[in-house]
């Protein structure tokens, strides 16, 4: 297992340019699922209120 990391460890450091490329890649990719999932969330919830306030006039009756 040792072995398996520093060859690993290795390869990373010979290619160091495309290693940086992928690190970056995937930070963007994360970041961009990210920015999508908040957007689409406020989105919704901005929907949800817009009509519920629209049609109760601000009132809610539960039981």
């Amino acid at each position: 297992m040792r072995n398996l990391f520093k060859i690993a460890v290795r390869n990373l450091l010979r290619y160091k340019r495309r290693t940086m490329l992928t690190a970056s890649l995937i930070t963007v990719g994360v970041v961009f699922v990210l920015v999508f999932i908040s957007v689409s969330g406020s989105f919704k919830n901005m929907m949800i209120g817009q009509i519920t306030d629209s049609m109760l006039g601000h009132v809610q009756l539960q039981r």
